[in-house]
């Protein structure tokens, strides 16, 4: 019985922590694809322009390091890791330092330079009341694209899109899935005593 109780007691304690580690400290992956032309303005491919190639974006933050705008109008996070594939070219680093934000009072989201322009953005009414702490997607909207922006393969712009398709997904850190692990072993514990 004491065992049932101990097992019990770490239970509770594992999805207490859950709670409060996965609203903390999850990383949100942005995820953006679609059709692009565009140029490269230096690097292997320079000065080679490039019409209607399918691309992916992948970019990650922390839910943890999201702010709201100044205004009210939004929020925001740094995010790193940045890769863009276009096809015919390959996949390369995202090297300029880079934010995902989301404007609820226009229903748009996108990405940037930080404390610059946007590299690409889309809008869409899912947008409205997202705040960047849940899962959101996929969303498949007309983008626009403006800011040229640094890769390993060289800096690169895209000047058009087609519809793009966004998503983002809140992925929980591993000290959170461990611990819904170490519950649901708690759990069957309980149920086989």
């Amino acid at each position: 019985m004491t065992s049932i109780r101990s097992v019990s007691v770490l239970a509770t304690a594992a999805f207490a922590l859950i709670a409060t580690s996965s609203a903390s400290a999850a990383v949100i992956e942005f995820s953006y694809s679609g059709i692009a032309s565009g140029r490269w303005f230096s690097g292997t491919y320079a000065p080679q322009s490039f019409f209607d190639k399918a691309f992916t974006i992948t970019l990650r933050g922390s839910t943890e390091s999201v702010t709201a705008f100044p205004n009210g109008m939004g929020y925001k996070t740094n995010t790193s890791d940045g890769i863009v594939t276009i096809a015919d070219y390959g996949s390369f680093a995202v090297t300029s330092e880079t934010a995902a934000w989301v404007n609820n009072t226009f229903g748009a989201s996108g990405f940037g330079i930080r404390d610059s322009g946007d590299i690409l953005s889309l809008r869409d009414n899912s947008f409205n009341t997202w705040n960047m702490q849940s899962s959101l997607g996929p969303i498949t909207s007309t983008g626009a694209a403006n800011e040229a922006f640094s890769t390993t393969g060289g800096l690169l712009r895209f000047n058009s899109t087609t519809a793009v398709t966004f998503s983002a997904t809140v992925v929980p850190a591993p000290g959170a899935v461990a611990l819904v692990g170490l519950a649901g072993l708690a759990g069957s514990r309980r149920r086989r005593a």
